[in-house]
């Protein structure tokens, strides 16, 4: 068949990405009265922050209470219709066109499992539904029924072809690979190339392009304090492409209640414990001749051994390092793209399920997102991830080698001000007004006449505006390489520091170094090794940080002591040096 697979744009390796909550981040008429007007009006201030991509978390007919008791994209009742408490279709429409007017995409949130239970498709096409999660209805995806597909694929390609939309953000699961294939090909046959971004994975070429918490700085229930990034950004990132950091756990259900893991001290339990004999890796070309599509999804391969023989097995769950789960029984999950087929070998038995993190894929680094402060998030602390820290939004972001997506008010440091109507539960338990969900955040745009907040937000437009000049070092990387620009350094200190790293383009290098102390100033001397030739003379320019350029010997720059300001200050917590080989000393 060899039909062609539609790849990613070229564009997205320089995307920073901006989520919006339509009601929440203008208030012409007070709390909850954002529209695509209203956000149009702000395309000239996005556009000098230094962002080209929005996540719109906020476009379609939608249910105003579902969620948190307050208006939501995720309580969706139709997709194909514009919430009219948005604005009207020319008003999206020109929202769009603006937005590229001032060089920003446009990416729209999908909600790819289902509807409201009271929504007029149940109504109108009862045939399309079975079965409910998140208090809605879903769709019945693998229950053959070509009109719903058909009508999936022409309400997408309606927002692409009539709306200008560059891209969709899947909420929880693909489902269907073949139909995003699909609305990928035809978009790129009218001329548009899509950018799709999976929720949580797995990123199947061809079909999504990255994943959006692929390596997140803030989550659900705050800081992230596991990720290497914080520590180690280039090691970290080595580490994730060559898979060297990559483990599994696997629980066996049978059918009789009896459970087995791989999680025990095999020595001394007196349990049959499962093996993992060894994971191998497989490619997997899927065609499609109806509708003439094609993607590849890179499956594991992994054998488990010591099982029992006879018992029927009721789900076997793969999970990795990073609490992400794959099952057998589709029954025991909302995220279906994550799924287990086996074979059974007497003993043991070979499992196979689609990788998370495939190879080619680009990294996406989310410094924050709307659901950070889920249920359950104390209410008397910020969601936000940031909180003013440019160590955090520079070193392992904005100039790490990945994709960076962060909520909207992180520029500027916002107080986080929650919606009047917003409760601290998910179907609007609590007193209202508490909630910490960050997708119910109340912008106050007066709060940047704040000097503190005026000066985040400086240097968080000088920090995208260095991301962007330094294209030619910054790159995201791609799972899967083995050569990279970048390394880390060892340095001297008197302060634990994280490992600062060094990107090389030819004749010119890039160090970034971070001081995550808001108590204190760290001085630090980097250990450059072989990257500096000793006899050789270099100009240094301090992009960030304390300013100071200088044109001095390799021997002598390693013996220069670089100061880094406190964080959370004025161009505090990060240094960024340009190193240049010149020719001859001037």
């Amino acid at each position: 068949m060899n039909y062609p697979i539609t790849e990613a744009p070229g564009y997205l390796d320089q995307l920073i990405i901006y989520e919006i909550a339509t009601k929440g981040f203008t208030s012409p008429e007070g709390p909850e009265s954002g529209t695509f007007a209203s956000l149009a009006e702000k395309m000239p201030y996005l556009e000098e922050l230094g962002i080209n991509g929005i996540w719109l978390s906020g476009h379609q007919q939608c249910h105003g209470s579902h969620f948190y008791n307050i208006w939501t994209e995720y309580a969706c009742i139709r997709p194909d219709r514009l919430d009219e408490s948005l604005g009207t279709e020319a008003e999206f429409k020109e929202l769009v066109a603006c937005a590229h007017r001032h060089n920003i995409r446009v990416f729209l949130d999908v909600i790819t499992h289902g509807v409201m239970a009271d929504s007029p498709l149940v109504r109108e096409h009862p045939h399309w539904f079975a079965g409910g999660s998140w208090g809605m209805t879903d769709y019945d995806w693998y229950g053959g029924h070509e009109d719903l597909d058909e009508w999936w694929v022409n309400t997408w390609m309606w927002y692409i072809t009539e709306c200008g939309i560059d891209g969709f953000r899947l909420d929880v699961a693909h489902y269907r690979n073949d139909l995003w294939a699909l609305i990928r090909k035809k978009a790129k046959e009218w001329g548009k190339e899509l950018v799709i971004i999976a929720e949580s994975g797995p990123a199947i070429r061809g079909v999504t392009d990255v994943i959006q918490c692929g390596e997140t700085i803030s989550h659900n229930w705050g800081r992230n304090h596991s990720t290497g990034l914080l520590e180690n950004v280039a090691d970290y990132c080595r580490d994730r492409q060559e898979r060297r950091e990559e483990r599994y756990d696997v629980e066996i259900c049978y059918e009789d209640g009896t459970v087995q893991t791989s999680q025990a001290n095999e020595g001394l339990s007196r349990r049959k414990v499962l093996r993992l004999a060894g994971m191998e890796y497989d490619t997997l070309l899927v065609e499609e001749e109806v509708p003439g599509i094609a993607y590849v999804n890179q499956m594991g391969i992994l054998r488990i051994e010591n099982v029992y023989q006879r018992k029927p097995i009721h789900n076997i769950k793969i999970s990795d390092w990073e609490g992400h789960d794959w099952n057998s029984n589709q029954a025991e999950t909302l995220g279906k793209d994550f799924y287990i087929t086996y074979q059974r070998e007497g003993t043991a038995l070979v499992a196979r399920f689609p990788l998370r993190m495939q190879d080619g894929q680009r990294f996406v680094i989310q410094l924050s997102c709307h659901d950070n402060g889920w249920d359950g998030f104390p209410l008397d602390q910020d969601p936000y991830g940031l909180k003013g820290s440019r160590y955090l939004a520079g070193y392992a972001c904005l100039l790490a080698p990945g994709i960076p997506i962060f909520m909207a008010g992180e520029e500027f440091h916002a107080a986080y001000r929650p919606l009047p109507r917003l409760t601290p539960g998910l179907f609007g338990e609590g007193e209202p007004g508490r909630g910490r969900w960050l997708y119910g955040a109340w912008l106050d745009w007066e709060q940047q006449r704040i000097p503190e907040k005026a000066a985040m937000l400086w240097d968080m437009k000088r920090l995208i505006a260095l991301r962007k000049e330094l294209g030619n070092f910054i790159k995201p990387c791609r799972m899967g390489e083995r050569e990279r620009n970048f390394c880390s350094i060892a340095y001297e200190s008197r302060e634990e520091l994280p490992i600062p790293y060094y990107y090389q383009e030819g004749q010119e290098g890039l160090l970034v170094a971070a001081n995550p102390w808001e108590d204190r100033e760290a001085e630090a001397v980097f250990l450059w090794k072989e990257l500096l030739e000793p006899g050789a003379v270099y100009q240094v320019q301090s992009l960030f940080g304390e300013p100071e350029e200088l044109v001095e010997t390799g021997e002598e720059l390693r013996g220069h002591v670089w100061k880094i300001k406190r964080d959370k200050q004025p161009g505090g917590g990060l240094l960024v040096l340009r190193i240049r080989r010149m020719e001859e000393q001037p």
